[in-house]
């Protein structure tokens, strides 16, 4: 049987961040496909909430009408010109983009409450330039 020394003691920093508008930085960004089969990635960002970091997930869809979130990122993170072909119809072949350029972008994220089973939680609502 395996011998752990396990320490709890910042377990209450785990909580929802109350609502309101913060500083972030994308740490990873992963692509994966949604259970309806469109592409998505998940963004791995660090927000600053009072001075402690406290790590975050949002799951943004990268093609069509869904795809609102990550257009608000591309342009939070300065990238308007490509976002702008993204959503310009006329624009085909879409060209690619390297969502490693994402990794190491400032943001101010907007969270918002959210209650998932019955337990508060938080929820990137939207992007903002920082």
């Amino acid at each position: 049987m395996p011998i752990v020394n396990p320490d709890t003691s910042n377990i209450s920093e785990q909580g929802a961040i109350e609502p309101g508008t913060y500083k972030a930085k994308v740490s990873a960004v992963d692509f994966q496909t949604s259970k309806s089969g469109n592409p998505m990635i998940v963004v791995s960002m660090d927000v600053d909430v009072n001075g402690k970091s406290r790590p975050r997930k949002t799951w943004l869809v990268i093609t069509g009408e869904g795809a609102y979130g990550f257009d608000n990122l591309l342009r939070a993170t300065g990238f308007e010109e490509i976002a702008d072909k993204f959503r310009d119809a006329s624009v085909q072949p879409k060209p690619d983009f390297n969502t490693d350029d994402l990794i190491g972008q400032e943001v101010n994220v907007v969270i918002e409450s959210d209650t998932y089973n019955g337990q508060l939680r938080d929820k990137v609502r939207s992007f903002l330039k920082a």
